[in-house]
């Protein structure tokens, strides 16, 4: 098992402050601007990686090549984001992880009994 290490500390310094400040508002300003562009970005954008830098959209095949272009696009852009577009619209499957994966999770405290789940290739 991978062990990780979450360290808090308590940042004091005024200019530290002010720039992590402006790093989030920045942050805050991408995302507002993609989630008010979404359409235009779309269906291209599908199974791609989205980076958005100074409310300006890049569509890339890779998360490197996302990065690249902000850091060339777009260098002063601390708040800049990168983000995988899912390829599909429409239901998720996910597994249930566990020693009986192909059964439903109970439902006996509703009074209906478990049943086990059809695979669906």
């Amino acid at each position: 098992m991978i062990e990780s290490r979450l360290i808090f500390e308590e940042v004091t310094d005024d200019g530290e402050i002010a720039r992590l400040q402006a790093q989030r508002q920045k942050a805050l300003a991408n995302r507002a601007w993609l989630e008010a562009h979404w359409e235009t970005l779309l269906p291209e954008a599908r199974g791609k990686f989205i980076a958005v830098a100074d409310q300006e959209a890049f569509v890339a095949d890779t998360p490197d090549r996302a990065w690249e272009w902000v850091d060339s696009a777009h260098p002063e852009d601390d708040g800049a984001l990168v983000q995988y577009i899912q390829p599909l619209e429409g239901p998720r499957f996910y597994a249930i992880n566990g020693s009986d994966s192909n059964r439903r999770p109970s439902t006996a405290s509703l009074g209906q009994p478990s049943q086990p789940s059809s695979n669906v290739a």
